[in-house]
């Protein structure tokens, strides 16, 4: 009995000859490639400046002197990254996916600053710098595709992450958010794995372009309406929130949102 399995089972291995396929046979081939990779040793510094316009050119916005590098897993590529393109439900386009390293440990965390800068009725503001420590991703990752109704990009986001610290600093002055993390609510209401802000099949994201019945323009960015059974719930904790300036300091201590759904999320941009 033992020895007619082991046939049946080596079977299928020899029968497995490489052929020809005519364009038809070719046409039903549903696979799919894709790639992992990592960013090991990565460092970015740079004095340009990125700058948006309002239509009429009378104001900017501007973000410009970037800086960025990450630790790195001491075994290099244990825990990359993953970049597929995998095929969508039945009547839908495919979807191109990153997915974030797991990073159980914690190695591979983010340090990056940059300015922002606004212009506006004739002043040019240096609003300050945003420095970002210890930035941890935890897994989650983004997706995109065509959206099924509409122009313009429908995305998925599954995030779960920490920061040791996200500063505002303007001159001597700064605002401080320390020990930040965020992700899934667990039973216990603390964060336990990706939380699924959007999805690109059941709860779509939406990335476009849009212009109203009166011509005017505007960037949409907005997440679909949730199902009968609610968005995912996710939590945010902060273990302290500081004030810094030469006048005095000022801690105002940790603060919880224990339960976060995005059900429905619509946010537009005009020039």
């Amino acid at each position: 009995m033992k020895r007619a399995m082991a046939m049946l089972l080596c079977a299928p291995l020899a029968a497995a000859a490489v052929e020809p396929m005519n364009d038809s046979a070719l046409a039903q081939v549903a696979g799919r490639d894709g790639m992992s990779f990592n960013l090991s040793d990565f460092s970015l510094k740079g004095s340009a400046t990125l700058r948006y316009h309002t239509g009429d050119g009378s104001g900017s916005f501007s973000f410009g002197d970037l800086t960025a590098s990450r630790s790195d897993n001491p075994d290099g590529f244990a825990d990359p990254y993953r970049f597929d393109i995998v095929k969508g439900s039945a009547g839908r386009a495919d979807i191109m996916r990153l997915s974030m390293p797991e990073n159980a440990a914690g190695h591979e965390a983010w340090q990056a600053s940059f300015v922002l800068g606004v212009q506006a009725d004739g002043r040019d503001v240096n609003v300050g710098t945003v420095e970002l420590k210890d930035l941890v991703y935890y897994g989650g990752g983004f997706e995109w595709s065509t959206p099924q109704v509409d122009q313009g990009l429908a995305f998925g986001i599954g995030l779960r992450s920490s920061i040791g610290s996200l500063a505002l600093r303007q001159g001597e002055s700064s605002m401080i958010l320390s020990g930040v993390h965020i992700g899934a609510r667990g039973a216990d209401g603390a964060p336990a794995g990706p939380w699924r802000l959007a999805d690109v099949t059941n709860q779509p994201g939406l990335f476009q372009a849009r212009t109203d019945a009166e011509g005017q323009a505007s960037l949409h960015v907005g997440i679909g309406w949730a199902g009968p059974e609610g968005a995912p719930q996710g939590t945010l904790q902060i273990e302290n929130i500081a004030f810094r300036s030469p006048t005095g300091n000022v801690d105002l201590g940790a603060s919880r949102i224990g339960t976060i759904q995005l059900n429905y999320l619509d946010v537009r941009f005009r020039p």
